[in-house]
Protein backbone atom coordinates (compact mmCIF):
# COMPACT_ATOMS: atom_id res chain seq x y z
CA UNK A 1 0.00 0.00 0.00
CA UNK A 2 2.31 2.55 -1.19
CA UNK A 3 -0.18 5.47 -1.57
CA UNK A 4 -0.59 5.20 2.21
CA UNK A 5 1.41 7.99 3.88
CA UNK A 6 2.24 9.21 7.68
CA UNK A 7 3.50 12.65 6.61
CA UNK A 8 2.75 15.04 3.79
CA UNK A 9 4.62 14.84 0.54
CA UNK A 10 6.66 17.73 -0.23
CA UNK A 11 7.09 18.98 -3.71
CA UNK A 12 4.58 16.77 -4.94
CA UNK A 13 1.24 17.23 -6.52
CA UNK A 14 -1.68 15.42 -3.79
CA UNK A 15 -4.50 15.61 -6.59
CA UNK A 16 -7.39 13.85 -5.50
CA UNK A 17 -7.44 10.66 -4.14
CA UNK A 18 -3.85 9.72 -4.49
CA UNK A 19 -2.79 9.47 -1.16
CA UNK A 20 -4.09 7.57 2.16
CA UNK A 21 -3.90 7.99 5.65
CA UNK A 22 -2.98 5.10 7.91
CA UNK A 23 -6.02 4.82 9.67
CA UNK A 24 -9.85 4.56 8.81
CA UNK A 25 -13.25 3.91 10.92
CA UNK A 26 -15.31 0.61 10.77
CA UNK A 27 -18.09 -1.13 11.82
CA UNK A 28 -20.48 -3.80 11.16
CA UNK A 29 -23.89 -4.39 11.01
CA UNK A 30 -25.40 -8.09 11.95
CA UNK A 31 -28.21 -9.48 13.64
CA UNK A 32 -30.37 -6.18 12.46
CA UNK A 33 -28.17 -3.58 14.38
CA UNK A 34 -24.64 -1.56 14.08
CA UNK A 35 -21.50 -2.74 16.15
CA UNK A 36 -19.72 0.25 17.72
CA UNK A 37 -17.43 1.45 15.26
CA UNK A 38 -14.01 1.23 15.61
CA UNK A 39 -10.53 3.75 14.75
CA UNK A 40 -8.20 1.37 13.02
CA UNK A 41 -5.33 0.84 10.51
CA UNK A 42 -5.65 1.30 7.27
CA UNK A 43 -5.98 -2.56 5.96
CA UNK A 44 -7.72 -4.24 2.58
CA UNK A 45 -10.95 -5.46 3.07
CA UNK A 46 -11.87 -9.30 2.81
CA UNK A 47 -15.48 -9.76 0.98
CA UNK A 48 -16.87 -13.06 0.27
CA UNK A 49 -16.89 -13.38 -3.24
CA UNK A 50 -20.70 -13.61 -3.34
CA UNK A 51 -20.86 -10.44 -1.28
CA UNK A 52 -24.10 -8.43 -2.55
CA UNK A 53 -21.96 -5.27 -3.26
CA UNK A 54 -20.24 -6.95 -5.43
CA UNK A 55 -23.18 -8.47 -7.94
CA UNK A 56 -26.01 -6.20 -7.28
CA UNK A 57 -23.82 -2.92 -6.33
CA UNK A 58 -25.72 -2.25 -2.98
CA UNK A 59 -23.21 0.79 -1.85
CA UNK A 60 -23.67 3.96 -0.93
CA UNK A 61 -20.79 6.89 -0.17
CA UNK A 62 -20.08 10.12 1.09
CA UNK A 63 -17.32 13.30 0.48
CA UNK A 64 -16.93 15.96 2.58
CA UNK A 65 -13.37 17.80 3.97
CA UNK A 66 -11.55 18.92 6.93
CA UNK A 67 -9.98 22.49 6.13
CA UNK A 68 -6.95 23.66 8.14
CA UNK A 69 -7.92 27.10 9.44
CA UNK A 70 -4.30 27.77 11.57
CA UNK A 71 -1.89 25.07 12.94
CA UNK A 72 -4.31 23.93 15.56
CA UNK A 73 -7.59 24.81 14.14
CA UNK A 74 -9.32 22.53 11.80
CA UNK A 75 -12.74 22.66 10.19
CA UNK A 76 -14.83 19.99 9.23
CA UNK A 77 -17.69 22.10 6.64
CA UNK A 78 -21.37 21.04 6.51
CA UNK A 79 -20.69 17.39 8.14
CA UNK A 80 -24.79 17.47 9.30
CA UNK A 81 -25.43 17.56 5.09
CA UNK A 82 -23.76 14.86 4.24
CA UNK A 83 -24.68 13.10 7.06
CA UNK A 84 -28.48 13.42 6.22
CA UNK A 85 -27.77 12.84 2.61
CA UNK A 86 -26.00 9.82 3.53
CA UNK A 87 -29.38 8.76 5.78
CA UNK A 88 -31.28 8.89 2.49
CA UNK A 89 -29.24 7.10 0.20
CA UNK A 90 -29.04 4.53 2.43
CA UNK A 91 -33.10 4.04 2.40
CA UNK A 92 -33.27 4.29 -1.25
CA UNK A 93 -30.63 1.67 -1.44
CA UNK A 94 -32.56 -0.46 0.78
CA UNK A 95 -29.70 -0.59 3.55
CA UNK A 96 -29.68 0.22 7.17
CA UNK A 97 -29.11 3.95 7.89
CA UNK A 98 -25.98 4.56 9.96
CA UNK A 99 -26.61 6.29 13.53
CA UNK A 100 -26.27 10.02 12.49
CA UNK A 101 -24.97 10.86 16.29
CA UNK A 102 -22.02 7.82 15.74
CA UNK A 103 -21.52 8.82 12.07
CA UNK A 104 -20.27 12.51 13.08
CA UNK A 105 -18.52 11.05 16.67
CA UNK A 106 -16.49 8.52 14.06
CA UNK A 107 -15.83 11.55 11.54
CA UNK A 108 -14.16 13.72 14.54
CA UNK A 109 -12.45 10.92 16.08
CA UNK A 110 -10.43 10.16 12.88
CA UNK A 111 -10.11 13.29 12.16
CA UNK A 112 -8.62 14.00 15.49
CA UNK A 113 -5.62 11.81 14.96
CA UNK A 114 -5.22 13.11 11.37
CA UNK A 115 -4.67 16.55 11.65
CA UNK A 116 -0.82 16.38 10.70
CA UNK A 117 -2.31 14.62 7.19
CA UNK A 118 -4.48 18.06 6.81
CA UNK A 119 -2.58 20.25 3.91
CA UNK A 120 -2.42 23.74 4.32
CA UNK A 121 -4.80 25.98 1.61
CA UNK A 122 -5.55 25.13 -1.00
CA UNK A 123 -5.68 21.37 -0.02
CA UNK A 124 -7.62 19.57 2.53
CA UNK A 125 -8.45 16.23 3.99
CA UNK A 126 -10.70 14.64 2.07
CA UNK A 127 -13.51 12.10 3.74
CA UNK A 128 -15.01 9.34 2.28
CA UNK A 129 -17.76 7.35 4.26
CA UNK A 130 -18.83 3.88 2.63
CA UNK A 131 -21.07 1.39 3.35
CA UNK A 132 -21.56 -1.53 1.55
CA UNK A 133 -23.74 -4.96 1.58
CA UNK A 134 -21.28 -7.62 2.15
CA UNK A 135 -23.76 -10.86 2.50
CA UNK A 136 -22.76 -13.10 1.16
CA UNK A 137 -25.68 -15.01 -1.31
CA UNK A 138 -26.70 -14.55 -4.69
CA UNK A 139 -30.39 -14.17 -4.27
CA UNK A 140 -31.23 -10.98 -5.81
CA UNK A 141 -32.41 -9.20 -2.27
CA UNK A 142 -30.88 -6.29 0.25
CA UNK A 143 -28.17 -8.00 2.02
CA UNK A 144 -28.45 -8.97 5.76
CA UNK A 145 -24.70 -7.93 6.71
CA UNK A 146 -23.37 -4.16 6.00
CA UNK A 147 -19.99 -2.71 6.48
CA UNK A 148 -19.66 0.68 7.39
CA UNK A 149 -16.35 2.68 7.05
CA UNK A 150 -14.54 6.29 6.34
CA UNK A 151 -11.04 6.52 4.49
CA UNK A 152 -9.41 9.75 4.93
CA UNK A 153 -7.43 11.44 2.15
CA UNK A 154 -4.84 14.60 1.51
CA UNK A 155 -5.95 16.26 -1.45
CA UNK A 156 -4.79 18.76 -3.57
CA UNK A 157 -6.92 20.30 -6.53
CA UNK A 158 -9.13 18.33 -7.96
CA UNK A 159 -8.13 18.99 -11.71
CA UNK A 160 -4.41 19.57 -10.99
CA UNK A 161 -2.52 22.42 -9.24
CA UNK A 162 -4.59 25.75 -8.16
CA UNK A 163 -3.38 29.19 -8.45
CA UNK A 164 -4.90 30.63 -5.26
CA UNK A 165 -8.27 32.83 -5.05
CA UNK A 166 -8.65 31.58 -9.12
CA UNK A 167 -11.08 28.72 -9.33
CA UNK A 168 -10.50 26.25 -11.97
CA UNK A 169 -11.29 26.49 -15.51
CA UNK A 170 -12.49 23.11 -17.99
CA UNK A 171 -14.01 22.53 -21.01
CA UNK A 172 -17.18 20.19 -21.24
CA UNK A 173 -18.79 17.60 -23.74
CA UNK A 174 -22.62 17.92 -23.98
CA UNK A 175 -23.66 14.32 -24.33
CA UNK A 176 -26.65 13.79 -26.50
CA UNK A 177 -25.63 9.90 -26.54
CA UNK A 178 -25.49 9.19 -23.09
CA UNK A 179 -27.87 10.02 -19.88
CA UNK A 180 -26.79 9.36 -16.22
CA UNK A 181 -30.15 8.90 -14.27
CA UNK A 182 -33.76 7.90 -15.17
CA UNK A 183 -36.80 9.19 -13.47
CA UNK A 184 -37.83 7.06 -10.59
CA UNK A 185 -34.02 5.51 -10.50
CA UNK A 186 -31.71 6.25 -7.68
CA UNK A 187 -29.76 9.39 -9.39
CA UNK A 188 -30.77 11.65 -6.30
CA UNK A 189 -28.97 8.62 -4.09
CA UNK A 190 -25.03 8.83 -3.52
CA UNK A 191 -24.22 5.49 -5.40
CA UNK A 192 -21.50 3.84 -7.08
CA UNK A 193 -23.97 2.86 -9.88
CA UNK A 194 -24.58 6.39 -10.90
CA UNK A 195 -20.68 7.25 -11.05
CA UNK A 196 -21.09 4.10 -13.05
CA UNK A 197 -23.21 5.29 -15.91
CA UNK A 198 -20.90 8.42 -16.74
CA UNK A 199 -17.47 6.44 -17.19
CA UNK A 200 -18.08 6.06 -20.82
CA UNK A 201 -19.63 9.31 -21.62
CA UNK A 202 -16.37 10.34 -19.47
CA UNK A 203 -13.85 8.65 -21.37
CA UNK A 204 -15.19 9.45 -24.65
CA UNK A 205 -14.99 13.03 -23.96
CA UNK A 206 -11.97 12.81 -22.63
CA UNK A 207 -10.85 11.14 -26.06
CA UNK A 208 -11.84 14.51 -27.64
CA UNK A 209 -10.22 16.89 -25.48
CA UNK A 210 -12.60 17.62 -22.90
CA UNK A 211 -12.74 17.57 -18.85
CA UNK A 212 -16.01 16.31 -18.49
CA UNK A 213 -19.26 15.30 -19.32
CA UNK A 214 -22.85 17.59 -19.07
CA UNK A 215 -26.03 14.96 -19.16
CA UNK A 216 -29.36 16.10 -20.58
CA UNK A 217 -32.59 14.73 -19.64
CA UNK A 218 -33.21 11.07 -20.32
CA UNK A 219 -36.45 11.12 -21.35
CA UNK A 220 -36.96 14.97 -23.62
CA UNK A 221 -32.72 14.99 -23.91
CA UNK A 222 -33.45 18.98 -23.54
CA UNK A 223 -33.05 20.03 -20.22
CA UNK A 224 -29.64 20.19 -18.46
CA UNK A 225 -29.26 18.35 -15.08
CA UNK A 226 -25.27 17.87 -13.99
CA UNK A 227 -21.99 16.67 -15.06
CA UNK A 228 -20.35 12.87 -13.65
CA UNK A 229 -19.88 14.30 -10.38
CA UNK A 230 -20.93 17.93 -10.29
CA UNK A 231 -23.95 20.13 -10.21
CA UNK A 232 -23.94 23.19 -12.55
CA UNK A 233 -24.96 26.91 -12.53
CA UNK A 234 -25.69 28.92 -14.78
CA UNK A 235 -25.06 32.89 -14.33
CA UNK A 236 -27.19 35.39 -16.76
CA UNK A 237 -28.65 38.46 -17.51
CA UNK A 238 -28.20 39.32 -13.52
CA UNK A 239 -29.64 35.78 -12.81
CA UNK A 240 -28.10 32.59 -11.02
CA UNK A 241 -29.44 29.51 -12.20
CA UNK A 242 -29.67 25.90 -11.62
CA UNK A 243 -31.28 22.99 -12.13
CA UNK A 244 -34.21 21.73 -9.62
CA UNK A 245 -33.63 18.96 -8.15
CA UNK A 246 -35.48 15.81 -8.32
CA UNK A 247 -34.92 12.19 -8.18
CA UNK A 248 -32.06 12.03 -10.99
CA UNK A 249 -30.11 15.23 -9.61
CA UNK A 250 -27.91 14.67 -6.54
CA UNK A 251 -29.02 17.15 -4.18
CA UNK A 252 -25.05 18.90 -3.68
CA UNK A 253 -24.05 20.06 -0.48
CA UNK A 254 -21.80 22.77 -2.33
CA UNK A 255 -24.70 23.38 -4.61
CA UNK A 256 -26.74 24.32 -1.38
CA UNK A 257 -24.00 26.53 -0.18
CA UNK A 258 -23.36 27.98 -3.22
CA UNK A 259 -27.29 28.91 -3.15
CA UNK A 260 -27.10 30.50 0.16
CA UNK A 261 -23.61 32.43 -0.99
CA UNK A 262 -25.58 34.41 -3.86
CA UNK A 263 -28.73 35.39 -2.08
CA UNK A 264 -26.65 36.78 0.43
CA UNK A 265 -24.36 38.20 -2.05
CA UNK A 266 -27.51 40.08 -2.87
CA UNK A 267 -27.75 37.91 -6.66
CA UNK A 268 -31.02 36.50 -7.89
CA UNK A 269 -31.32 32.85 -7.86
CA UNK A 270 -33.40 30.38 -9.34
CA UNK A 271 -34.01 27.37 -9.49
CA UNK A 272 -35.76 25.76 -12.72
CA UNK A 273 -35.42 23.80 -15.90
CA UNK A 274 -33.04 24.79 -17.60
CA UNK A 275 -32.77 23.53 -21.22
CA UNK A 276 -29.50 22.86 -23.54
CA UNK A 277 -30.61 25.49 -25.56
CA UNK A 278 -31.84 28.23 -23.73
CA UNK A 279 -27.80 27.80 -22.30
CA UNK A 280 -26.96 28.31 -25.87
CA UNK A 281 -29.06 31.36 -26.42
CA UNK A 282 -27.54 32.98 -23.90
CA UNK A 283 -23.86 32.54 -25.51
CA UNK A 284 -25.06 33.79 -28.72
CA UNK A 285 -26.31 37.17 -27.20
CA UNK A 286 -24.71 40.38 -27.74
CA UNK A 287 -22.63 41.67 -24.59
CA UNK A 288 -24.00 38.45 -22.95
CA UNK A 289 -22.74 38.12 -18.92
CA UNK A 290 -23.11 34.22 -19.55
CA UNK A 291 -20.97 32.43 -16.88
CA UNK A 292 -20.94 28.77 -16.24
CA UNK A 293 -19.65 26.92 -13.65
CA UNK A 294 -19.55 22.87 -12.16
CA UNK A 295 -19.53 22.93 -8.58
CA UNK A 296 -18.92 19.35 -5.96
CA UNK A 297 -16.64 18.79 -2.89
CA UNK A 298 -14.12 17.03 -4.37
CA UNK A 299 -13.81 20.14 -7.08
CA UNK A 300 -14.96 23.05 -5.17
CA UNK A 301 -16.01 25.67 -7.79
CA UNK A 302 -14.44 24.96 -11.85
CA UNK A 303 -15.59 27.61 -13.97
CA UNK A 304 -16.47 26.03 -17.64
CA UNK A 305 -14.96 27.47 -20.56
CA UNK A 306 -16.26 26.09 -23.43
CA UNK A 307 -19.10 23.40 -24.18
CA UNK A 308 -19.71 21.38 -27.14
CA UNK A 309 -23.27 20.12 -28.08
CA UNK A 310 -23.62 18.37 -31.52
CA UNK A 311 -20.49 19.73 -32.73
CA UNK A 312 -21.44 22.99 -31.84
CA UNK A 313 -18.77 24.59 -29.20
CA UNK A 314 -19.60 27.79 -26.91
CA UNK A 315 -16.48 29.78 -25.67
CA UNK A 316 -17.68 31.41 -21.90
CA UNK A 317 -16.89 34.83 -20.35
CA UNK A 318 -13.52 34.67 -22.55
CA UNK A 319 -12.20 31.58 -21.53
CA UNK A 320 -11.62 32.61 -18.33
CA UNK A 321 -13.45 32.20 -14.52
CA UNK A 322 -16.11 35.18 -14.50
CA UNK A 323 -16.52 37.74 -11.87
CA UNK A 324 -19.46 35.82 -10.25
CA UNK A 325 -17.92 32.46 -10.56
CA UNK A 326 -14.41 34.03 -9.04
CA UNK A 327 -17.03 35.28 -6.76
CA UNK A 328 -18.90 32.71 -5.11
CA UNK A 329 -15.42 30.62 -4.99
CA UNK A 330 -13.78 32.76 -2.70
CA UNK A 331 -16.58 33.06 -0.62
CA UNK A 332 -17.06 29.62 -0.24
CA UNK A 333 -13.46 29.27 -0.04
CA UNK A 334 -13.10 32.23 3.30
CA UNK A 335 -16.02 29.97 5.48
CA UNK A 336 -13.97 26.90 4.53
CA UNK A 337 -10.82 28.26 5.77
CA UNK A 338 -12.03 30.14 8.65
CA UNK A 339 -11.59 33.13 7.12
CA UNK A 340 -15.55 34.44 7.24
CA UNK A 341 -15.53 34.46 11.20
CA UNK A 342 -18.60 35.91 11.11
CA UNK A 343 -21.51 34.01 8.46
CA UNK A 344 -22.54 30.78 9.12
CA UNK A 345 -21.06 29.53 12.07
CA UNK A 346 -23.18 26.63 12.05
CA UNK A 347 -21.83 25.17 8.90
CA UNK A 348 -18.74 24.68 10.41
CA UNK A 349 -17.38 22.18 12.80
CA UNK A 350 -14.15 22.83 14.45
CA UNK A 351 -11.82 20.34 15.45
Amino acid sequence: MDQVINVLPTGVELGFGKFYAPLMIEANYANGAWGAFELKKLMPLALHPGSRVLHYAQEIFEGLKVYKQSEKEFILFRPEENIKRMTKSAEMMAMPPFDEGEFLNAMLVLVHELKHLVPSEPGSLYLRPTMIGVSEALGVAPATEYKFYILASPTGGYFGGLEKGIPATINVHVTAEHVRAVRGGVGAAKTGANYAASLLAVTKAKKMGYSNVLFLDAILQKNIEELSGMNIFIYADGVLRTPILGDTILDGVTRKSILTLAKKAGIKTLEEDISIDTLYHYAGKTNSDLEVFACGTGASVAAISELNYKNKKITIAGAKPGIITTKLYNDLLDLQFGRNQKDFKEWRVLI
